[in-house]
């Protein structure tokens, strides 16, 4: 997992990068032009509980992929030297709402339009992935010893 993130000096490897970056634009440039499509339909109809599910998921998804968006720019800066990794660390420049997705739509997703549900759930696996990445690049000791793996030498010596 870690040679398909770092790069060899240690920063987050440019072609997963811009797979995250191009993936977060496109994703933003739908959910835009949706929102664009869909700004004079009423969804009255979804009744006021769905309705509510509805926007709180809408708020959720334009912050998630703002964050994902703003997180890639600042590994961008990284990797071309005009941030360092120390500035890149700082909670501030993190994902620090890592459980921003952590709650489900909370309603029948089958009352919600299908393109809308497609955008959240694919909103709630980037911003996931670049959880886990961030958490592999600022958290993750390397260089130490793995816990599983001596867990599984002790194992093997009984």
């Amino acid at each position: 997992m870690l040679d398909d993130v770092l790069a060899k000096d240690g920063t987050l490897d440019s072609l997963l990068l811009d797979e995250l970056y191009y993936e977060a634009l496109d994703l933003s440039e739908l959910v835009v032009d949706y929102f664009q499509r869909n700004v004079k339909e009423s969804f009255q109809h979804l009744g006021v509980d769905t309705m509510s599910f509805y926007t709180l998921e809408c708020n959720r998804i334009t912050s998630g992929i703002m964050a994902a968006m703003s997180w890639c720019l600042m590994q961008k800066g990284v990797r071309s030297g005009e941030v360092s990794v120390e500035e890149a660390s700082k909670k501030s420049a993190r994902l620090s709402n890592a459980d921003l997705f952590d709650m489900p739509l909370g309603c029948d997703e089958s009352k919600l339009p299908q393109d809308f549900v497609d955008y959240s759930k694919r909103a709630r696996e980037l911003y996931a992935k670049i959880v886990r990445i961030d958490r592999i690049l600022y958290e993750l000791e390397r260089g130490g010893e793995n816990p599983v793996h001596s867990l599984m030498d002790k194992i093997e010596e009984i």
